[in-house]
């Protein structure tokens, strides 16, 4: 398979990765073949100039019938600009227009972002947009924004769990995006430079590094005390939150033995639940997925559950299959 640029194969890869490689293909100049109503039609949403696209496709589920189409920018240091978003956006909705029984959801990613007047295109036509474009102009490194998208494809398969006819109205699938990509905003601009500790190496440390040491690491204790959350992990690796310090890594010294009971609660009525419910729930489970909120972490527990640790003293779980 032929890529533009690296960028374009990242991308890929991470959509490959999260759907499957049988249901991931990208075509350069594709007059995309779409399903009318009376018969097969050949759309090359052409300019002028004529045009024909580049898109990353993804069949996201043949249950449900779902598509996800993908435009990659790469432009160096230059930002896309509206007609780059309104050039998605027509191809999007003229694949829904004349789709007998497939949905179509479009995402336009650009590794250098976005310049002022994409978002007006964005959500009026529902276009996810990654990076995320906000009112301050922030600017997010190639691997942040890659980091972005497969958190977005990650997000969107487990979406399509529930009821999702709603994220396919205008402009509920840009903001679900933008809420999936926004609190990239908090890691870039915030100053980490005493937040985050690497307990074994003794050095200040950052988001990136924290999500590296302990995402896909199986949970082997959790415990309080002391106003101070403290995780176990295989491998000898620990993670310890009080609030306005983050600790992580080997622990080659060992720990203190934690032994008070937090405030448990669960899902959206915040319903009580025991601190040995959660041990039993999160304990031999792995971490998915990891993001902090400033005033507490969050952590994803094997993607069935949201694991949260709220200072000083609070636990709250969100458990999937009770939800809805």
């Amino acid at each position: 398979m032929k890529f533009k640029n690296q960028f374009e194969k990242s991308i890929y890869e991470i959509a490959r990765d999260v759907f499957g490689s049988e249901n991931t293909q990208i075509d350069h100049n594709k007059v995309i073949q779409i399903e009318d109503k009376t018969a097969k039609s050949a759309i090359s949403f052409a300019g002028p100039p004529k045009k024909e696209v580049d898109v990353l496709s993804v069949t996201i589920s043949n249950q449900l019938k779902i598509q996800l189409l993908v435009s990659c920018k790469d432009f160096g240091k230059s930002k896309a600009e509206p007609a780059h978003v309104q050039e998605w956006c027509a191809v999007v909705n003229t694949m829904n227009k004349h789709s007998v029984d497939s949905k179509y959801i479009g995402i336009v990613i650009s590794s250098s972002g976005f310049s002022s007047g994409c978002e007006g295109w964005a959500t009026s036509e529902n276009v996810g947009l990654i990076p995320p474009l906000k009112g301050i102009n922030m600017s997010y490194s190639q691997e942040q924004v890659l980091s972005m998208f497969k958190r977005t494809c990650i997000a969107i398969s487990r979406r399509l769990k529930f009821p999702f006819g709603d994220i396919l109205e205008a402009p509920n699938f840009y903001d679900f995006c933008y809420t999936i990509t926004n609190d990239y905003e908090g890691f870039v601009g915030s100053d980490t430079s005493s937040r985050y500790k690497h307990i074994s190496k003794g050095w200040k440390s950052n988001f990136s590094e924290l999500v590296n040491s302990i995402v896909g690491k199986r949970i082997t204790n959790l415990s309080y005390g002391e106003a101070r959350f403290q995780i176990l992990l295989e491998d000898g690796i620990s993670l310890m939150f009080s609030g306005g310090e983050i600790e992580f890594g080997e622990s080659t010294d060992g720990l203190p033995e934690l032994s008070e009971i937090p405030n448990c609660t669960k899902n959206l009525e915040n319903h009580s639940i025991s601190f040995n419910d959660v041990t039993k729930l999160v304990v031999g489970s792995t971490i998915s997925s990891a993001a902090d909120f400033q005033d507490y972490i969050e952590l994803g527990i094997n993607g069935k559950l949201n694991l949260a640790l709220i200072p000083p003293n609070r636990i709250h779980l969100m458990i999937f299959n009770e939800i809805g």
